[in-house]
């Protein structure tokens, strides 16, 4: 869960958590109270750390967008143009399963 995805920045844990994982300090009386210390639990600490989890899920959903974005780019660069079809022409038309289909289909069909 650590490991940080390529498209969005973040890992799993800081998207869903608002922080990064922290290794668990040793248990003894003077490390609990530092412990204690280092962690506020005042109201302006909390929404501090939602606002900023806001902020860090709005910009995975930008990186996103923009890597799929990236591919569709990449994509449309190598496909091959339409073809171009003029009335009268001759095509291709597959009927092999149209007799399945219709019998899965749904009631608003018609028999052609």
């Amino acid at each position: 869960m650590s490991t940080t995805n390529a498209s969005t920045g973040y890992t799993p844990f800081h998207l869903h958590l608002g922080r990064t994982p922290r290794m668990l300090p040793p248990l003894t009386p003077e490390n609990i109270q530092e412990t204690q210390d280092t962690f506020p639990v005042d109201v302006t600490s909390a929404l501090e750390a939602i606002v900023a989890l806001k902020t860090d899920i709005a910009d995975t959903h930008d990186a996103l967008i923009a890597s799929w974005i990236a591919q569709a780019n990449t994509a449309n660069a190598h496909r091959g143009q339409d073809p171009a079809f003029e009335i009268s022409d001759f095509v291709y038309l597959s009927t092999a399963h149209r007799r399945r289909e219709y019998l899965n289909g749904n009631n608003k069909r018609v028999a052609k």
